[in-house]
């Protein structure tokens, strides 16, 4: 009976353990870097190695940089009073493409996800509530997607931030963000209205 190769099969697995890559795609697209796109491959292996040794978080807000402090954080003209919490740095790439918001950000990688495994050790929340233990924090906004795992990470986050500073001002955006819509495929537009009519949480 045939069989790919080993190093085909290798391949196929390690592209089959991404987000929404099945076992078919994996396989096709492993077979195509192998055979018909091997100067493709080989700048795919470069760059996966650069964005191994030189792509971190952000030792601040846990967006990802090539530097200890990413470019928002370290910007002297961004409002640090507020701190915008969102998923993942797609989903803050997606907003300050809108140039409306001039806060700083919070990124936590993750939701939680019961199902998924993912609890709140596993996502960035604790370094949340430790940077609004700084008096100067007064308002973070809960950016998460409008879904199950959204809504009870965004619950979780409140209870938190009550608990470690009971006047700190928590919002979130507007519903006028579609129910199960990705913060990645909205329209600037959509972000503006949402981020303009947020409201107390």
């Amino acid at each position: 009976m045939a069989s790919l190769p080993k190093e085909i099969n290798d391949l196929t697995d390690a592209f089959s353990s991404l987000p929404n890559v099945g076992p078919k795609l994996s396989a096709r697209i492993a077979i195509y870097l192998s055979v018909s796109a091997k100067d493709l491959a080989k700048k795919l292996s470069e760059s996966l190695e650069s964005v191994i040794n030189n792509i971190s978080k952000c030792n601040i807000c846990g967006n990802v940089t090539n530097k200890d402090i990413c470019s928002v954080c370290e910007d002297d003209k961004r409002d640090k009073s507020i701190i915008l919490v969102v998923e993942d740095s797609l989903d803050l790439i997606n907003i300050e493409s809108t140039r409306e918001y001039r806060g700083v950000y919070h990124v936590l990688g993750g939701v939680i996800s019961p199902i998924n495994g993912i609890g709140p050790d596993d996502i960035n929340i604790t370094s949340l509530v430790k940077r609004v233990e700084d008096e100067a924090i007064k308002e973070v906004i809960l950016g998460l997607n409008p879904n199950l795992e959204g809504d009870s990470t965004a619950l979780y986050i409140k209870d938190q931030l009550e608990t470690a500073r009971p006047d700190l001002q928590i919002t979130r955006l507007a519903k006028g963000i579609p129910v199960g819509g990705d913060l990645e495929y909205l329209s600037g537009q959509t972000i503006i209205d949402s981020m303009k009519s947020r409201i107390n949480f």
